[in-house]
């Protein structure tokens, strides 16, 4: 840029000795210093760290670093219970495998030959019914 285009494109202040440069406010408009990242000034010239910044911007910080702290233990406590979630399923799938087995057992010590070769082995003296079991009806 030429230095007259400079000229007309900001005006030259005085403050207290030192020369400032800001943009001319050629639409009537108040000028912002904000950027596209959410309003931070000076991400460019590194003032995130100054006074100015944390007195204008405290609040959006703030509300940013709970957000933050929400979304973390959010996630923590989502993968905690995921995890848990498989630990069940395997377990309930044991489970049924081991209830599976039971009932197999069950079934096979309650058949007939299984249950007369039990009476004989404990000596207990019972004998089968010859005669068929009949139903009363009045």
């Amino acid at each position: 840029m030429r230095n007259s285009e400079l000229q007309r494109s900001f005006k030259i202040f005085k403050s207290r000795g030192d020369i400032t440069l800001e943009p001319k406010n050629t639409q009537g408009k108040k000028h912002s210093d904000t950027t596209l990242l959410g309003g931070l000034k000076g991400i460019s010239e590194i003032e995130i760290f100054s006074k100015d910044f944390f007195i204008t911007h405290g609040k959006k910080v703030i509300v940013f670093a709970v957000l933050l702290l929400f979304y973390i233990n959010n996630r923590y406590a989502c993968l905690n219970k995921l995890d848990e979630i498989e630990k069940l399923k395997t377990q309930l799938q044991d489970i049924k495998y081991e209830a599976l087995t039971r009932s197999s057992e069950l079934i096979g010590i309650s058949r007939p030959s299984q249950v007369k070769e039990l009476i004989h082995n404990h000596g207990i003296e019972l004998e089968e019914s010859n005669t068929p079991p009949y139903n009363l009806n009045d």
